[in-house]
Order: structure tokens, then sequence, then C-alpha cells
């Protein structure tokens, strides 16, 4: 039995979204300051470069669109890199915390061209045809209802406009058919257990919270959990690492030993797709001309970085922006690949 099952066998649930479950309790929605988000991009860093390549593949995916929708910007990615290139974003996400952190972001890096608004893609507080343009960076599979997301996507754009989004491939991810992580900390007297479960057949991902009293046993077993570095982690967090179902920390004898202390539990679940089903899934929602390419990311990213390590990026800076964004363009050439990663672009009729 994995420890999911275990969970789902005994522990009553309360539905709740990955706003709320993952992103809300984010300190920072990547591993590392983005460029153009957190701060100014830097020639001297390559994978600035590899990031503004992807930001020249939005551009030329979108087709010269002058108002975009940045679908679950998080942070401000990659609508604030996009806004800085002249485009005027509206920049959303379900997550007040995000919301305001991109708010934030936007202000100090003197981007008067964004506005940011706290709401779900499933319900866009926006009239029909308010863009000519969405993006999306890996949001919409993080929606509760993606279809619903993507028909709003479709109703807020104009006849023409664009939609470029990049989609997580969790298929072309996971190394193992199912794939356990968890940790355990404390919050005051309070013993927090949170569970990622991914696998591969059928491809899905699901979250859990558990909370319990934090009595002897269990503040034993948090004690024992070290930190790891991980971009999801919270203030307090130890971070999450791979587990089984045995782990006599983190897996299910702990859980069992912890039943009649428990507190509250909640879970999200999100439904993945290959890239040929997120082609069937776009069309549905009435998209046109829906293609899937492989990710620009990976092929600026070995280019980007044999420049560096050839020592010929500093003589290149002043001309950072027309290289990242002319390289970005080479999207289209591209197949979809098992990367984690892929690009997707389509049109409204």
């Amino acid at each position: 039995m994995t420890i999911e099952g275990w969970i789902r066998k005994n522990v009553p649930l309360a539905p709740a979204s990955s706003a709320e479950l993952r992103y809300e309790r984010m300190a920072r929605q990547a591993a590392e300051e983005l460029p153009g988000v957190h701060r100014p991009a830097d020639p001297r860093r390559p994978f600035d470069w590899v990031d503004g390549a992807l930001i020249g593949a939005f551009l030329a995916a979108l087709g010269g669109a002058e108002r975009v929708l940045d679908v679950g910007t998080g942070d401000g990615w990659p609508g604030l890199p996009l806004a800085r290139h002249g485009v005027e974003v509206v920049a959303l996400d379900p997550s007040p915390r995000r919301a305001a952190l991109a708010r934030e972001n936007a202000r100090r890096l003197g981007l008067s061209n964004v506005e940011v608004v706290c709401a779900p893609a499933e319900a866009l507080p926006f009239p029909d045809g308010s863009f000519d343009g969405v993006v999306a960076g890996t949001a919409f599979e993080q929606c509760a209802d993606p279809p619903a997301a993507l028909r709003e996507a479709r109703r807020v754009l104009v006849a023409g406009g664009r939609l470029a989004a990049t989609f997580e491939d969790l298929g072309a991810e996971l190394r193992d058919p199912v794939e356990e992580r968890a940790e355990l900390y404390l919050e005051g007297t309070t013993a927090v257990y949170r569970l990622v479960h991914r696998s591969r057949s059928p491809l899905r991902e699901a979250e859990y919270e558990l909370r319990f009293r934090a009595d002897g046993a269990l503040r034993k077993a948090a004690a024992a959990v070290p930190p790891v570095p991980s971009f999801v982690r919270g203030e307090g967090e130890p971070g999450l690492r791979p587990v089984l179902p045995d782990d006599p920390v983190l897996g299910i004898s702990v859980l069992e030993g912890a039943r009649g202390s428990l507190l509250s539990a909640r879970f999200f679940e999100l439904c993945h797709r290959s890239p040929e089903e997120t082609v069937a899934l776009v069309e549905a929602a009435g998209f046109q001309g829906v293609r899937a390419f492989g990710n620009p990311g990976r092929l600026a990213r070995e280019f980007f970085l044999g420049l560096h390590e050839a020592g010929l990026l500093p003589a290149l800076a002043p001309h950072m922006d027309a290289l990242a964004l002319a390289f970005g363009r080479l999207y289209e050439a591209l197949p979809p690949g098992r990367t984690s990663v892929f690009f997707l672009v389509a049109r409204r009729s």
C-alpha cells in the first residue's frame, strides 16, 4: 500500500485547491530569484539568457499582441518579463499571497504597465474579448478545472488572439510508476504532515496536508527530519523528500500511531496530460491551430551554457535582449520530446 492509499482509507479528507495548500505557503515560487521578476536580468548569469530565450518564445508566439493576460502568474512569470518588452500585462493568480508578491515585484522593477488581479482562472473577471494574448507558465494544469480555465481564456481573447503556454509533462518527469515525497514539521502545538503523490498510470498528482496535536512521538519524529533544499519550502518547513511507505519517520507507521491526534486533513488532486492529450484538450475548448512544441529552454540552455563555458557571454552582454529574443523564435523548430515541460500555441478563430 502507498502512503496515499493509507491516507485515503483511514483519514476523512476535505477538498482544497493547489493555491490554498501549495502556493499560499511558498515564500518564493522558484528555486532561485527569477530574472525580470525578483531582480533585473544579469548578463553574467547564463541562466538569465535562457530565461530571456523563453520570454522570446512567448513574444514570438503571441504575434505582436499588445494586451496580454498572464494566467497563474505566481510571483510574476512570464508576465513581468513580457511587460519589460512593452506589452500591457494583466497578471492573474488565485493565491492572495502570490498576487501580492507579483504586485510588489512589478512595483520594485518600475513596471507601470502591469496590473495584478487575484481571481481563479475558471471564472475570469473580464468581459469577452478583453485581450489579444493569453500566456501561462505551467499554470493551466494546476487549476481545479483545466477545461473551464481554457474556455475562459478563449472567451476573453479577441478573434485571432493568441494563446502561448508551457505545460508540465509529468509522464516524462517521473522515473518510477509511483513517487511519493513527504515532510513533517511543527507549528507551535501542531504537527503538520505533507505528502505529494505522483503516478504514471493514471497520470495524476495529489497533495495532502494532515494536522495533528503535537504529542511527544510526533515531536520526536519531526526533530528527526533534517532540512533539504527545496523551492517549495515555507518558513519553518524542512522540505519534501522521497519517502517509502515503511519509512520509520515519515511512513505509514508514524501516521497510524498519530491517528488519534488528527485535527484536520485537506487535499487537492491534479490530472496531468501528455502533449497529445493537451492539444486535444485545448482544441475541445474551442481553439484553432493548436500545436505543441519542445521546451525552448532546453535548447537555449545548451547554447548559452556553451557560450558561458567558452567565456563569450561578457562580450555579448550589450546584445543580450536581441540574442535571447532571436533564439526564442526557434521554438517552432522543436518537436515535443520527453522533457518535463513543453510549449503550446493556439489561436481563437
